[in-house]
């Protein structure tokens, strides 16, 4: 159905446990606009032993329905297959490990010759490293069937009375996690989650976020039935619930239901969940595309910028009143007294921040002698046609380097946007020492400050199309991600401050830091480290990509990512310590960056040797 489309989600099934007919319940669940049904391959109680040779069943008996009963397309389209959940993989008899095997293979050929996309598996919470092997060996036997591994969000309760005597498993996470790494990351390998009627601690359902979900199973008994009896989610299940949701996650209703249509309520209930929320925000609309996906960072002095990413950067709404406020107000405060100031906007583009000069003057009633300098041959034919028809007369604009620039005046107030992800990894730094020399004694620089903050973070996406690379390069580049499936390990710590007008004597932009982050609250994986910043524009006037202190609404900087080479175990309580450096020579800048605790890495990218910011 057309509703259908308004879900942000790759589609909404229904489970099945066993079906006498599965064309009428395929049929029934398309009516209702289910997308696809999950049902067991082969009935859950044929247990079969395989002899080596023999197929199993009774002399004359099929092994399951005929694939006859519905069109191969239909197989394709409607059924995600759940292999038999009853065998022992991991048993301690020889005998029921290979025959456990052998049923594995038979139901994967049976499903291959079905040409379904997805099957699902389920491990023994308490025994899987067998199980690990299967799924292992049957990626690398299929070329394009997708495995999910079917794991709870919590480990089940088991009632009292057996409690003693069996152990509970391991925590859920832990089990996907194995099973993950003994597989290799594959990408064909997802988990179906399924989601327990009560939600866990946020730190849980936080771990799970960063995991490749491709199927969310959300139980009946999470629903409340309100006074005509139209099942509903309450407001923190539905928040975790979508929480857990990407484009390429499909949800499943799973359960019994008190409905004569079945699970057709609890689909409507989704629906109409998704119509209650408001619609997204600009920011987030334009983030969608770039979640978790990797971009190098700009080189602004080495490269000339392209008219689209100006054109991208130009239409943040924060950013640039932010800029506004800050020239209005010392334009008010410390020039409240002068007749006319001198404002210079160097690394111009196509002249953002000097309408923003314009509107401020305009604001506070107040003359300007206004330059702007470029050195993008192609931008300045942008700001001298915005001279001349737009402007008129009112600005000057200059081709130059902002390092070479020789004004004849200098400035009250120098203005610039030239902050990268992680603050000065776009060289702010050098570019303002080398134009502060165009600043009178008393003159000010707007952006006054950047800060930049790193955070140990779980991103086994953005990790893994790293590693499929296949060089040690990709690893020691810091990359600009939006990250989306990510579990932050602790919250975020400052790193290295630059301030300008900069009157250290002799002018040192290497930096190093040690720094100790909060010992993590849950067992995780650390995949890098998320790098942000904070800017003071002047006075009170601030920008921020800092989760804690975020300009909300602003999107022209996705947070940066430096990668490990080796993801490192961190258990619960232990605390994450490391060192970066930025080094620079006469030509270029770089960052080195190792893990000293819990577990030492080597130091990446020793002496720029995979990747620098050029300072020409």
């Amino acid at each position: 159905g057309s509703s259908a489309t308004a879900v942000p989600c790759a589609g909404i099934g229904t489970e099945t446990q066993c079906v006498a007919e599965l064309p009428p319940v395929v049929a029934a669940a398309v009516y209702a606009e289910f997308n696809f049904v999950l049902t067991p391959l082969v009935h859950p109680r044929f247990r079969r032993k395989l002899v080596s040779g023999s197929t199993g069943h009774r002399p004359g008996a099929a092994l399951t329905r005929s694939d006859m009963i519905m069109s191969g397309a239909h197989w394709t389209a409607y059924v995600v297959g759940k292999l038999s959940e009853w065998t022992e993989e991991d048993s301690k008899c020889k005998a029921r490990v290979t025959n456990s095997s052998r049923i594995y293979f038979q139901e994967l050929a049976w499903a291959t010759h079905l040409n379904i996309g997805v099957v699902t598996a389920k491990p023994d919470l308490r025994a899987y490293l067998n199980f690990a092997r299967l799924m292992s060996q049957g990626l690398n036997s299929t070329g394009a069937l997708h495995f999910w591994v079917d794991i709870p969000m919590v480990a089940p309760k088991l009632p009292t009375v057996v409690a003693n005597t069996l152990s509970p498993g391991e925590e859920p996470w832990e089990v996907w996690n194995t099973i993950r790494t003994m597989c290799e990351g594959n990408r064909r390998l997802g988990v179906l989650l399924r989601m327990p009627d009560k939600l866990p601690k946020e730190d849980i359902i936080q771990r799970w976020k960063a995991e490749p979900i491709r199927g969310l199973v959300v139980p009946t008994t999470a629903f409340t039935a309100s006074k005509d009896l139209i099942p509903k989610l309450s407001k923190e299940y539905a928040k975790a619930f979508l929480g857990l949701i990407t484009a390429d996650t499909r949800i499943i209703i799973s359960g019994s239901s008190i409905y004569p249509n079945g699970h057709e309520p609890f689909l409507g209930a989704l629906r109409s969940l998704w119509q209650s929320l408001p619609p997204p925000t600009e920011d987030v609309t334009v983030g969608i595309p770039y979640r978790d996906f990797l971009q190098a960072p700009l080189q602004p002095l080495m490269d000339n910028l392209q008219s689209q990413t100006y054109e991208v950067f130009e239409k943040d709404p924060v950013k640039y009143s932010q800029y506004q406020k800050a020239i209005y107000t010392a334009l008010t405060t410390k020039y409240k007294d002068e007749k006319s100031v001198c404002v210079v906007v160097v690394g111009a583009g196509r002249g953002p921040l000097v309408r923003c000069a314009l509107r401020a003057s305009q604001e506070a009633k107040k003359d300007l002698r206004l330059y702007a300098v470029e050195k993008n041959p192609n931008a300045i034919v942008t700001l001298r046609n915005a001279e001349k028809e737009e402007w008129k007369g009112r600005v000057k604009v200059i081709q130059s380097d902002m390092r070479q620039w020789e004004p004849d005046e200098k400035a009250d107030i120098l203005v610039s946007e030239l902050l990268g992800s992680f603050g000065d990894n776009e060289l702010s730094p050098e570019c303002l020492d080398g134009a502060q020399h165009s600043i009178k004694t008393s003159g000010i620089s707007i952006p006054k400050d950047s800060t930049s903050y790193l955070q140990p973070v779980a991103a086994p996406k953005v990790w893994g199309d790293l590693q499929s690379q296949h060089t040690i390069k990709a690893f020691e580049t810091p990359y600009v991600v939006l990250l989306h499936r990510f579990c932050p390990l602790a919250q975020s710590e400052a790193c290295f401050k630059f301030v300008h007008p900069n009157h250290e004597k002799p002018l040192d932009n290497t930096r190093e830091k040690l720094i100790r982050f909060q010992p993590a609250k849950i067992d995780s994986i650390l995949h890098g480290f998320a790098g942000y910043f904070e800017s003071t524009l002047y006075e009170e006037v601030n920008i921020s990509i800092r989760p804690k202190t975020f300009s909300k609404g602003m999107f022209s900087w996705f947070p940066i990512f430096f990668p490990l080479c080796i993801p490192l175990k961190i258990n619960k309580g232990q605390t994450v310590e490391m060192k970066i450096w930025r080094r620079n020579d006469e030509s270029k800048v770089w960052y080195e960056w190792c893990v000293i605790k819990p577990s030492l890495t080597p130091i990446h990218n020793s002496n720029g040797r995979s990747y620098h910011i050029g300072l020409r």
